[in-house]
């Protein structure tokens, strides 16, 4: 069945795999960009001694990536539902490779932050693009697990941004790695352009019916829907725990628990390992059995009992278990996937590019959020201790709950039709 719930033919095999080949294009941008986003995280230091930046200059021209591609997210979402993602992200990419090449030549502070905050804005199109290619070419009985599958893509991108460039750093400068990027970024503007190709009918309906409205018209459309609504509390809550808290809070807490600094950062590897092997397995679960809310209900579950697992001790443990710990409080991240799903389900096929958007921009600020407010309580604990910590970490237990409580008020069978 088509989003408008009419009978349409089975696709050939060579169509489904011309799909699948353009998921695979627009999948391959949400790698390459999370691996530019992240490589500065391994530059830091290198490019830190030649820009001549103190430590918190190199802190903004880092955010500034983010915050620019979160506040992009809804945008972006918008302009892809009325001008297609083949149309869109082959520039978008070239914009991403463009950014990655003037900041090879930044020379310092601010001319770093312009090309970091371009790459942000250019970068936020490849996620919901990737959603919209899998929402739009590929069978709505497959979206959870394609989605899944992007989520993989997109730690993937995270571990060469990072161990990749580390290594690389070996070998070249940060200028020259830039470089890489701004050739590899053509390089994928160029496959986009070649394999995303035109879409299915179901597409072009969905694409004539977005036209026919505004960008607010379809804005509102999307925020007056609850199941939206409650879709980016969840997503919130979860990215908040895994940028948050796994992304940098975790670290320091492994420390106070007597581990060494790179036993901390292997220790926190393992939340991550989590994170990007389930998603698919997550996805495919979600559609096979066609529920969506349970999974999502007990994946938060999970997480709650391994959060409450790892604050709740008050000693060093077992490695083992620490890492058994924080695997499982990834596993059960892990179904924040499911968010995107839920809200494309409950909207208009023309608004499903905006759906996206809106619940990763939602995840995404709050994301940014949850970084800085342990920080600001632990200011007025006045102390970094083990039990300063523990207390203060408290806040991630608190909306993970207030996230499982928005699951609960979801609709209990939210139409699969749309």
């Amino acid at each position: 069945m088509d989003e408008a719930g009419r009978l349409v033919p089975r696709q050939t095999v060579a169509a489904t795999i011309a799909n699948w080949i353009a998921w695979g294009a627009a999948t391959l941008f949400v790698t390459y960009q999370l691996a530019v986003q992240n490589s500065i995280g391994a530059m830091q230091n290198v490019m830190e001694t030649d820009l001549s930046l103190s430590a918190m200059q190199i802190t903004v021209v880092s955010a500034s990536f983010l915050f620019v591609y979160a506040v992009m997210q809804i945008p972006a979402g918008l302009l892809l539902d009325r001008f297609r993602p083949r149309r869109l992200l082959p520039p978008m990419a070239l914009g991403v490779a463009a950014s990655a090449w003037l900041l090879s030549g930044a020379d310092g502070f601010w001319s770093a932050v312009l090309a970091r905050s371009l790459m942000g804005a250019f970068a936020a199109f490849a996620f919901p693009g990737a959603g919209l290619v899998s929402r739009r070419r590929l069978p709505l009985g497959q979206f959870a697990m394609a989605m899944g599958l992007v989520d993989m893509a997109f730690g993937a991108g995270g571990l060469l941004g990072d161990a990749g460039v580390n290594a690389l750093l070996s070998i070249q400068s940060w200028r020259g790695i830039m470089v890489d990027f701004a050739l590899l970024g053509a390089l994928v503007a160029l496959l986009c352009w070649l394999f995303i190709g035109s879409t299915t009918s179901r597409g072009e309906t969905a694409t004539g019916e977005a036209r026919s409205k505004t960008l607010r018209q379809s804005l509102r459309e999307v925020l007056a829907v609850r199941q939206v609504r409650l879709a980016c509390v969840v997503a919130s809550a979860m990215m908040a725990m895994l940028f948050g808290f796994g992304g940098l809070w975790d670290v320091p807490l492994e420390q106070g628990y007597g581990y060494t600094h790179s036993e901390a950062i292997w220790l926190n590897s393992w939340l991550f390992i989590g994170v990007t092997v389930t998603p698919p397995l997550i996805g495919w679960a979600a559609d096979r059995w066609r529920i969506r809310r349970p999974i999502l209900l007990g994946g938060q579950m999970v997480a709650l009992i391994a959060l409450l697992g790892i604050l709740g001790i008050n000693t060093e443990v077992p490695f083992w278990f620490a890492a058994g710990n924080l695997a499982l409080l990834g596993i059960g991240i892990s179904v924040t996937v499911l968010t995107f799903p839920i809200a494309c389900d409950a909207v208009e096929p023309a608004n499903a590019g905006a759906a996206i958007g809106i619940v990763n921009a939602s995840g995404l600020l709050s994301a940014a959020v949850f970084q800085i407010l342990p920080g600001v309580l632990l200011a007025v604990f006045n102390s970094h201790s083990l039990t300063a910590m523990r207390i203060v970490f408290g806040v991630f237990v608190v909306i993970v709950v207030i996230g499982m409580l928005a699951t609960y008020l979801m609709d209990r069978c939210p139409s699969r039709s749309r």
